[in-house]
């Protein structure tokens, strides 16, 4: 015959409250889920408001930055003579063999050209004008309204060195009153620079213009 378990574990104990319910009655427990269900809803709505009541759309902050983190600046706007005409790095083998880097305004269009280093007292760091051509041509210089002595030298489409003289300002009268210059034999490039400066471009001497090159002084 079936045996009765004892109830000992399924009373209320002593020291419980009197609303806490026994295991065995049925009506007291599902009242108590239904307390503890209603807490646990009453929990999550609370969630849900205060979630509800954060920023639509929150803001990252700037990340932080050490003193030692690199800067990168944008570069330097093109600025005076070489805004006017642009740049070209030229390559020179002295007679002596020596290997130079010339940075050279670029005067490559007819307006450029006839414009030169008209007026031009500060060559802004460059170490001269290259004047440039797509043909060989033979013509003249002259120094009309020019203010600074100059050393001009021709040179072929090789690169090798054709002729050279100095020229001296002329700032009165008149085209037509002005000294003409010409070099010795057809030429595709010429170099003017400050008297005095850039002596090694003389005979015996070669030049390699950098097509679609630019330079920047110092």
């Amino acid at each position: 015959m079936p045996v009765t378990p004892p109830r000992a574990l399924l009373d209320r104990p002593g020291w419980a409250p009197r609303w806490l319910p026994s295991v065995d009655d049925v009506a007291s427990m599902r009242w108590f889920r239904w307390m503890v269900g209603l807490v646990l809803a009453a929990g999550c709505a609370a969630c849900v408001v205060e979630s509800a009541d954060s920023p639509a759309d929150p803001e990252l902050g700037d990340a932080p930055t050490g003193d030692d983190d690199p800067v990168i600046s944008a570069p330097d706007a093109v600025t005076g003579l070489a805004a006017d005409f642009g740049t070209i790095l030229v390559d020179l083998v002295t007679a002596s063999g020596e290997a130079l880097e010339l940075c050279l305004l670029h005067a490559d269009e007819p307006a450029e050209r006839s414009q030169g280093l008209k007026g031009v007292t500060d060559l802004e760091g460059h170490d001269g004008m290259l004047f440039s051509f797509d043909t060989d041509v033979q013509s003249s210089f002259v120094m009309i309204d020019t203010v600074t002595p100059l050393s001009i030298s021709w040179w072929g489409a090789d690169g090798t060195f054709v002729s050279g003289t100095d020229m001296e300002p002329c700032t009165e009268g008149n085209d037509a009153d002005c000294a003409r210059f010409p070099a010795e034999a057809p030429y595709r490039y010429a170099v003017e620079v400050f008297q005095g400066e850039r002596p090694e471009l003389a005979a015996g001497s070669t030049i390699a213009v950098q097509s679609g090159s630019s330079c920047q002084t110092p």
